[in-house]
């Protein structure tokens, strides 16, 4: 009797897991559907609303790129920790950079790049900034202000939701995770400030400073350019993609956060081009160590992630190896 209990108990929870395998697409699309739409309906700002709306966006170009050799549960327990460790970045990151920033003001400045930036010709990237208008510099204002956090976060969600957690992974450890340690020592090291600031120009951004040493503090770690560096190493991935139309918008965002950057006399066009070489490293460093982990742990992963071994091998989130 108790073995007839459990074969019904297991065979009920393998037809739940079996719909939620079936329907996950459609229960994603109904849980962004309710998230947005109290956001549409809200007195949040034109721009806001412009960002919710990428969650469409990733969702429809996900669909096609949904992988059905994963099975579901061990997906779901892996997600757990990685969503919990993704939710207290969101919610403490801001808090952990203001502490680094409060130390590098305590420290002696090593190398001060200002007077030295400011002399080079054309590193203040005026030729970004040839033709403005209102309309455009909103629109990069937007890009800038989520171009830290947008560019892979949305590309990690839309992996989510292709069941792809290889290829989310790669999107966070390449544009945040390895980054953050790379890039420390050279804004410990270096003393550069925004453009704008150095230059004594307005603040592209418009932002209220209530202080100098504010104003002073929040203009710091310049080189090489986070910004760029996370906005082109998710740009990197999206090259990847097979869904071309995911690839050639995103990937245009992505560049765009770049250009927002010497559009708003942010950065430099040193830092730039050492963002540009940080995020090729990182990527490149993603891809070495995944390989590497991957081949100790592929027993496990046929075992217990896979739902068929013979087409577990090597389902890579590239087009090609070219790319």
């Amino acid at each position: 009797m108790i073995t007839v209990n459990r074969q019904n108990t297991l065979s009920y929870f393998k037809r739940i897991f079996d719909f939620l395998g079936e329907y996950y697409p459609l229960i994603i699309g109904a849980i962004i559907f309710i998230k947005t739409f109290t956001i549409y309906i809200s007195s949040a700002t034109p721009g806001y609303k412009l960002i919710v709306s990428i969650y469409w966006f990733i969702f429809v170009t996900a669909y096609k790129d949904m992988r059905k050799d994963i099975k579901l549960l061990p997906f779901i327990v892996l997600c757990i920790p990685i969503f919990l460790f993704l939710s207290y970045i969101l919610n403490h990151g801001y808090a952990m950079w203001g502490t680094m920033l409060n130390f590098e003001r305590k420290l002696h400045v090593v190398i001060d790049l200002n007077p030295i930036f400011k002399k080079i010709p054309f590193n203040d990237a005026s030729f970004a900034r040839i033709y403005k208008n209102q309309t455009l510099t909103w629109f990069f204002r937007l890009v800038y202000n989520n171009g830290f956090v947008v560019p892979p976060l949305m590309c990690f969600f839309r992996a989510i939701i292709a069941m792809d957690l290889k290829k989310a992974l790669k999107y966070l450890c390449s544009a945040h995770i390895f980054q953050v340690f790379i890039i420390s020592p050279f804004y410990i090291t270096f003393h550069l400030q925004e453009v704008w600031y150095v230059l004594g120009q307005p603040d592209g951004l418009a932002r209220v400073f209530h202080s100098q040493a504010e104003k002073s503090g929040t203009v710091l770690n310049c080189f090489p350019s986070m910004h760029t560096s996370i906005s082109f190493a998710a740009f990197l991935l999206v090259l990847r993609e097979k869904d071309k139309i995911f690839k050639t918008i995103w990937g245009f965002f992505c560049l765009c956060v770049i250009y927002s950057t010497m559009y708003l006399e942010i950065h430099w066009v040193i830092d730039i081009i050492g963002g540009l070489i940080l995020a090729y490293c990182t990527v490149k460093l993603t891809d070495f160590v995944f390989d590497k982990i991957e081949k100790k742990i592929k027993p496990l992963l046929d075992k217990y992630y896979y739902k068929n071994k013979s087409i577990s091998v090597s389902i890579d989130d590239s087009v090609s190896t070219s790319n």
